[in-house]
């Protein structure tokens, strides 16, 4: 089977969670398969905040796998119950497939890049917040292409909608009044 054990950590909030249903989860899987170790962090327990900002938790679900290594391989918005797809990233993290650097650094630079943007509307920020959250879930080079061609084509959209906005608003805009000085 696998040498070292794969650590799991799953950020939920008891408003969307039963714990007891989780640990039923988690034991089912710990069962099936001892190489993986997983942990049940409730965000909304005080306790957990620095360990929350720690793994930029700002979703929940958030499943993190950790290489034994202690390195994030990967990064997921998924419920625990999704077993299959736990013991397929559990798969790929044990035989060492992720975190795979090529990947990692392509998403470096995107993210490096995202930060030189000046955020002067709330829609920015939240454009740019979601194209991270997805940037973090790619596993692949082919989900970070298709993610990238996603929002641009979400942002493409939404230029051509909020040139539309600004047309209808400006035919209801005051007029500019001159001032003499």
């Amino acid at each position: 089977m696998h040498d070292k054990k794969v650590e799991i950590i799953y950020f939920y909030s008891d408003l969307q969670e039963d714990e007891n249903e989780l640990s039923n989860v988690s034991k089912k899987i710990s069962q099936k398969r001892r190489d993986i170790n997983i942990h049940l962090i409730n965000v909304d327990d005080p306790r957990n905040e620095e360990l929350a900002q720690l793994y930029e938790v700002n979703i929940v679900p958030t499943l993190i796998f950790l290489t034994p290594r202690g390195e994030v391989a990967a990064r997921l918005s998924i419920p625990l119950s999704a077993e299959e797809i736990v013991q397929e990233i559990a798969d790929k993290v044990s035989a060492g497939k992720l975190p795979n650097p090529s990947v990692e650094e392509k998403r470096r630079k995107i993210l490096e890049s995202l930060k030189n943007i000046n955020r002067r509307s709330d829609l920015t920020d939240l454009i740019i917040e979601q194209i991270e959250d997805d940037l973090m879930e790619a596993i692949t080079k082919s989900e970070i292409t298709e993610m990238v061609n996603s929002h641009i084509s979400a942002v493409n959209h939404t230029i051509r909608d909020l040139e539309e906005i600004k047309k209808i608003l400006k035919k209801y805009q005051k007029p500019h009044e001159t001032f003499v000085v």
